[in-house]
Formats: C-alpha cells, sequence, structure tokens
C-alpha cells in the first residue's frame, strides 16, 4: 500500500489552488520548480502536490510561486476560516471543482489520461465522474480547449473506429510534451 501524506486543510486548499493556477497557465510542476528553486531542475512542485509526501508550500516557496503564476498571496489564500487544523490525509483529485476545462485538461494530460487514445465523448464523460448533474458538461465545452492542446502540441489526433462514413477522432498525449511532470 502507498504511503499517504499528512497536511493541515490549509496546506491541501494552497496546494490545490496553486496546482489549479499552474494548470490554468499551462505550466509544468517542474518549469514552476525551476523558476522558484534555489536548485534548478529539482522538482519541488512536484514534490509539494505528490499525495504520497507531507511537504507543503513554505512562506518563501509560496511566495516565490505566486510571484511566477503573476498572482497574489490574497488570489491563494482562503476567503473563511477552515473547519480545523488536524492532520488529513494529501489528496490529488484530478479535476477539482471551479477549475476551468483548460486546466482540468491540463490536468488529465498530467495524471496520464491521455497515455491511452480517448475520445471528445469519453474525455467529457470522465470529466462529468467529477461533478453533480446540474455542473457536469457537454462534449462541445471541449473542443476548442482539445483543439488548443492539439496546437499546442500537447495532442495528436488519431482516426477512431467508426461505421463507414462517420468520422471521429481520438486524442492522446503527444511524444515530446513536458506538461507530465
Amino acid at each position: 500500500m502507498k504511503k499517504v501524506g499528512k497536511i493541515t486543510p490549509l496546506s491541501q486548499y494552497i496546494t490545490d489552488k496553486m496546482r489549479a493556477r499552474r494548470l490554468e497557465l499551462g505550466i509544468s510542476a517542474k518549469e514552476l520548480s525551476e523558476q522558484i528553486s534555489l536548485f534548478g531542475g529539482e522538482s519541488v512542485v512536484g514534490n509539494i502536490e505528490s499525495v504520497s509526501t507531507s511537504l507543503k508550500y513554505t512562506t518563501s516557496t509560496l511566495r516565490k510561486a505566486v510571484e511566477a503564476l503573476d498572482w497574489t498571496l490574497k488570489d491563494v489564500l482562503p476567503n473563511e476560516l477552515l473547519d480545523d487544523d488536524t492532520l488529513q490525509d494529501k489528496t490529488c483529485i484530478p479535476i477539482l471543482k471551479g477549475m476551468s476545462i483548460k486546466a482540468a485538461l491540463n490536468s488529465l494530460l498530467e495524471q496520464g489520461f491521455f497515455d491511452e487514445p480517448h475520445d471528445i465523448k469519453a474525455v467529457t464523460a470522465y470529466y462529468n465522474t467529477f461533478f453533480k448533474p446540474e455542473d457536469q458538461k457537454v462534449d462541445s465545452d471541449f473542443s476548442a480547449q482539445l483543439e488548443d492542446l492539439y496546437n499546442e502540441g500537447k495532442l495528436t489526433k488519431i482516426p477512431a473506429d467508426r461505421p463507414k462514413g462517420e468520422t471521429r477522432l481520438k486524442f492522446v498525449r503527444k511524444g515530446d510534451s513536458d506538461i507530465k511532470s
């Protein structure tokens, strides 16, 4: 059984907010780490986001990361006090509530979802497993963002097996994409 790190609800909240912002901007954990670390190439952010460690953003690291992501500390901190300050299991939910479709797709890239080909219907169906029916999306909500990831060279398109005359494409990670950290 994999070891799961323990952190406070505030640390989890900050980690989730920073991850969502990083993904929204299309920045890999490695790229952000290189910007904020004294020792270039060290995956500080990847280790903070990993559920198998209890690492969290230090005040210094958080300030540097916030600046690198063109944010302020006010953007990261919660508007209301969180329930308590007891330790909890660290989590890394692939798609967080409030995450844009772009950030969600970048998260799925990092999590390995696109290591196997998926058509837009499969992407939509998987995305919707994280939400209540009233918050779910339709296929057309993903078209432009998937096309953007294709144009950025992060995904490639392959033909899907369909009945004659019907065309559908599947999206799969492009071999040289570095969004995965």
